[in-house]
């Protein structure tokens, strides 16, 4: 049984404030900008693991980013003391290089990264997304504690507005039946985001992501043809099914869509350093990262991923 959060757990993730660790004077100002439509969050920088650790510490933050330029391997130290000294706060990587440790350090505890290329829209993005999936109502999980199995099914169709209601739904349930603690649920709903998110726009829609590295207009062409095929035929009347198995022992996910489906065997490796740069290996570099076991089906329109129950330490 998962041990219920206390007050001052809960408090760290009810504040929308970030800590930023090892970030250079001359990139600051890009991380300001990145946040300035947000005017409640609360920005804070710090030049070592030592002072980040006090920061968070005094005044958890909502949000941890850490600069893996300057930290490079020390970072996935840092991240890992992280996860065991305050597991409710996410660390989301800032990505210079494909030589840095990204894989490691998502394995010790990161929830994301972002490639500093893209800072002026990823940090909004990734960042809106982690304290969404942080905010867990912990007044149902005494009654999910009781559960013994679970299954659900839903079939969806192409409005990303549902994803974040159904994972949150689905995080009550694994939380509550004791499968993970709230800081690895994070990570699950991560996997599950971009599971459900590639079977919409890349499975239904059949959207590339190759429209995203458009080198002038960025990846307003990869939107524009979004929003068109929301309204098109055939693509508007495709559904996504998603069905979880959740027990005691093991949660299990199968995300199906109703796309001409791929060849999962023509993936490029996301963990090899060459490809974590690719928008068509973010997302799966997560699934395989957070998830336990992952697998395609032949016609590769439908994912089945698994989280065994976490083991005390």
């Amino acid at each position: 049984m998962v041990t219920l959060p206390d007050e001052q757990d809960a408090q760290e993730q009810c504040n929308c404030s970030i800590v930023a660790l090892a970030i250079q004077q001359s990139e600051q100002d890009r991380l300001t900008d990145a946040v300035r439509e947000h005017g409640d969050w609360d920005l804070r920088f710090v030049t070592s693991e030592k002072q980040a650790l006090l920061e968070v510490a005094k005044e958890p933050p909502a949000l941890m980013l850490v600069d893996m330029q300057d930290l490079h391997k020390q970072g996935i130290n840092f991240v890992d003391t992280m996860r065991r000294k305050h597991p409710l706060v996410p660390v989301v990587l800032l990505t210079h290089r494909d030589d840095e440790p990204i894989y490691q350090a998502l394995r010790h505890g990161a929830v994301n990264y972002i490639p500093w290329k893209s800072i002026e829209n990823g940090l909004c993005e990734v960042a809106e997304s982690v304290l969404m999936a942080s905010e867990v109502r912990k007044c149902r999980y005494r009654l999910l504690s009781f559960l013994d199995q679970q299954e659900q099914h839903f079939n969806l169709g192409n409005d990303t507005s549902l994803v974040p209601a159904l994972i949150s739904l689905l995080q009550e349930t694994i939380l509550g039946i004791g499968i993970c603690d709230q800081a690895e649920s994070i990570r699950v709903n991560m996997a599950l985001e971009e599971a459900m998110l590639n079977a919409i726009y890349h499975g239904n829609l059949e959207v590339s992501s190759k429209l995203r590295n458009d080198p002038e207009r960025g990846d307003e062409p990869y939107r524009e043809l979004i929003e068109q095929r929301r309204k098109q035929a055939p693509f508007r009347e495709r559904r996504v099914t998603v069905r979880a198995t959740i027990s005691k022992n093991e949660a299990r996910f199968v995300v199906t869509d109703q796309g001409p489906g791929f060849d999962p065997g023509s993936l490029p490796d996301p963990t090899d350093p060459d490809n974590i740069e690719l928008a068509s290996g973010r997302g799966l570099l997560l699934i395989r990262t957070f998830m336990d076991e992952v697998a395609h089906n032949t016609k590769g329109n439908e994912i089945t991923m698994v989280k065994k129950r976490q083991q005390p330490k």
